[in-house]
């Protein structure tokens, strides 16, 4: 009988695995479960970023275009919400009957009409990640040193004596969008269609995320730089490593150090 049951391929090939085996290739697969999952979510958390950047950087080439072709003026009023999920943004179209305003006090009608009111992804603030510390990537206060956007407390009463509802609050910021294709920073008490005192912008938007570990946020701060002239819309990611301070501004293969 011992015979044949190897003649057949029988005996202890055929035994199985044992309990410690099997617990061991659990345990194994556990463990790169695990750190597939680290990974995973660490490659989300920055698609996230890269997206919550590109969409606002999309939205801003998109309103310059729009401003060009119908030949009008165009607002982004964009505004830190912290009582909301994330900050946002109000897209506002102008139209006067006067298409170049003079010195001479020739009278006009300035007509302002919400086009849309955005939000960014859940979490993400207008704002530069300024934290530091060892292990935390901290990026350079600027980008190829140009200012940073400014919000302050704004009460919009051009808009509010045409009757227009806004319908977002808080500290704002101003990018108008003129029919020649040049983004300017108009204050927001002024009728931003006047062919008046109109210098480009040319400056740095930041965006972070409110969640996640110091680190995780440092990485995954956005930058964008506007130019006010050409209308050239780039973004930038923070590369660093995880010694205190070492950030890196990076878009493509650019860098931007401070």
């Amino acid at each position: 009988m011992h015979r044949n049951r190897h003649r057949l391929g029988l005996g202890r090939s055929e035994r199985g695995y044992s309990l410690i085996e099997i617990i061991v290739v659990a345990a194994l697969i556990g463990i790169l479960a695990a750190i597939s999952g680290i990974f995973v979510l660490s490659y989300r958390k920055a698609v996230a970023a890269d997206s919550a950047g590109s969409e606002l950087a999309a939205a801003i080439r998109e309103t310059r275009a729009t401003a060009m072709g119908q030949r009008n003026t165009y607002q982004m009023i964009l505004f830190r919400r912290p009582g909301e999920i994330s900050d946002g943004y109000v897209v506002i179209r102008y139209v006067n009957d006067a298409r170049n305003v003079s010195a001479d006090g020739t009278p006009y009608t300035t007509t302002a009409t919400v086009v849309s009111r955005n939000s960014l992804p859940p979490d993400y603030r207008f704002g530069r990640f300024t934290e530091t510390g060892v292990g935390i990537p901290t990026p350079p206060p600027t980008v190829l040193n140009l200012p940073e956007l400014p919000f302050t407390s704004n009460t919009f009463a051009f808009l509010t004596g045409l009757g227009v509802d806004i319908g977002m609050s808080g500290e704002s910021a101003i990018l108008t969008f003129k029919s020649d294709g040049s983004i300017i920073n108009t204050p927001p008490n002024a009728d931003p269609t006047s062919n008046l005192n109109n210098a480009p912008f040319n400056g740095v938007i930041f965006l972070n995320n409110s969640l996640g570990s110091a680190k995780e946020r440092g990485f995954n701060a956005r930058a964008l730089t506007v130019f006010g002239l050409t209308g050239r819309v780039t973004m930038w990611k923070n590369a660093a490593g995880d010694d205190a301070n070492p950030g890196i501004w990076v878009s493509g293969s650019r860098e931007a150090r401070q």
